[in-house]
């Protein structure tokens, strides 16, 4: 597959139709972008993107170069297929794809998002190895925040069907994650109907607790602020460092989830 992700994502970002996505996410919609699966993450520069996850970079490093190419090949013709890439080059009867290929809109933003974040909001279940939420702000200089890409794990389609046949037989190269832009009053909502539930636990216990945390990858300190966040389903406990305790329920944590994830813009 030939794709400069730099022009790409430089093209996708700036045309009428990723800019009209912006708007409908400014309007209060989430704006659902692309369901993809690690191995698609892997071949679109995954592994080099300031965050990304360990066990899929692991298993991706793993394989060997004949392995890999017919990866590639596969997972390109599957997200042809699919519709997150146009094929723009010379086809002819005999060579039925050109092997130049641009990203549509929707992906586009995504992995701009994704390669180049303005920065990344965290959320960890605390002492577990959980896949949680994150958020990908979508900026430039001159406008920090243009929205916010929210990555969340989603589950591989029952009995191999669907987008992603194999994905249960994978292991973490068939995780599956789904993107949405979202405002940042979608954003911070989302944060706070993620969090203020405790993380699934086994066994009886004190429920676990959520870290969310903000993360600079342009900065020689790049951690921000971080909250602790322990959910009953209901209301939760919000600790902020030197800031102390305080409890809130879902209206008073998308505000303090608001504030987090805004002050590093403002």
């Amino acid at each position: 597959m030939t794709l400069d992700i730099d022009t790409a994502l430089t093209a996708a970002e700036r045309t009428e139709a990723a800019r009209q996505l912006i708007g409908r996410a400014r309007d209060g919609e989430l704006v659902d972008l692309a369901v993809v699966s690690a191995l698609d993450l892997c071949v679109l520069g995954g592994p080099r993107h300031p965050l990304f996850d360990e066990d899929v970079a692991r298993a991706w490093l793993r394989m060997g170069d004949r392995q890999r190419t017919k990866v590639l090949d596969s997972v390109t013709e599957s997200m042809l297929g699919r519709g997150l890439l146009i094929d723009e080059g010379l086809r002819t009867s005999a060579r039925p794809r050109s092997g130049s290929y641009a990203l549509q809109p929707e992906l586009g933003l995504m992995l701009a998002a994704r390669c180049r974040p303005s920065f990344i909001v965290l959320t960890a279940a605390e002492d577990q190895d959980l896949r949680t939420v994150r958020l990908f702000a979508l900026g430039d200089q001159a406008e920090p925040v243009r929205g916010f890409v929210v990555e969340m794990p989603a589950a591989p389609p029952p009995g191999g069907s669907g987008a992603f046949p194999d994905a249960r037989k994978l292991g973490p190269l068939g995780w599956i994650y789904r993107y949405v832009l979202a405002s940042p009053d979608q954003a911070a909502d989302v944060l706070a109907r993620w969090t203020i539930s405790p993380p699934r636990r086994p066994g009886p216990g004190v429920p676990g607790a959520y870290l969310v945390s903000v993360y600079h990858p342009d900065r020689m300190t790049p951690a921000g602020r971080r909250l602790r966040v322990q959910g009953d389903g209901t209301a939760a406990r919000v600790e902020a460092g030197d800031q102390g305790m305080a409890e809130y329920d879902v209206t008073g944590l998308r505000a303090v989830m608001l504030d987090l994830i805004m002050g590093p813009s403002r």
